[in-house]
């Protein structure tokens, strides 16, 4: 396992606190914090849940956060942008 973070300024300030799995490539934990705001309030723990397991990959973390944001609306981010703050960790 490796713990990592990011900070990235898209539309609001997005914070990755990152562990994952370094020989399967796939998130192990994962908290999303920022100036950002997500509507109804269970959203972030929603998707922060949903995206364990997943492939630290563009396509398949664009994809499980457009699904587990499918009921919500955000405001301060977007799925690519959120998806670019959590690859960011990688490069860290």
């Amino acid at each position: 396992m490796r713990k990592v973070h990011n900070v990235l300024k898209s539309q609001k300030l997005i914070k990755i606190a990152l562990e994952y799995d370094e020989i399967s490539n796939t998130i192990h934990s994962i908290k999303i914090t920022g100036d950002f705001f997500l509507y109804p309030e269970d959203s972030l723990d929603k998707l922060e849940t949903n995206l364990i397991d997943t492939k630290l990959e563009k396509n398949s973390l664009i994809q499980k956060i457009r699904e587990s944001l499918d009921d919500s609306q955000a405001f301060g981010f977007d799925s690519e942008s959120l998806t670019k703050a959590i690859l960011g960790c990688l490069i860290h």
